[in-house]
């Protein structure tokens, strides 16, 4: 099973909800050309996850309880986000 973790060359912050009419967010770029990218709500969460690195089951498990599910409710959605992330060069396995 692969293991993901943020890519070395992306400088990122996240700005969490500061109440229940807010999502999370996280401004993500590859250094020093970006382009940035912005990331909401479960898509913040999967990255907050992300930061922690892990296989993709150990980010669902992370990313589920941060939003208060169960892993096996987001599973599938998180391992495509993480793909792309990685498609993308934000992400990367190993």
């Amino acid at each position: 099973m692969s293991r993901y973790r943020i890519a070395d060359d992306v400088a990122w912050v996240s700005h969490e909800a500061l109440d229940a009419h807010e999502l999370p967010s996280a401004y993500v770029t590859r250094l020093p050309h970006g382009p940035p990218t912005t990331l909401e709500g479960p898509a913040c969460v999967v990255w907050l996850a992300l930061a922690e690195g892990g296989s993709s089951d150990e980010i669902a498990a992370a990313a589920a309880l941060m939003w208060g599910i169960e892993p096996d409710e987001i599973r599938g959605d998180v391992l495509a986000l993480v793909e792309e992330l990685v498609a993308l060069g934000l992400a990367t396995t190993g």
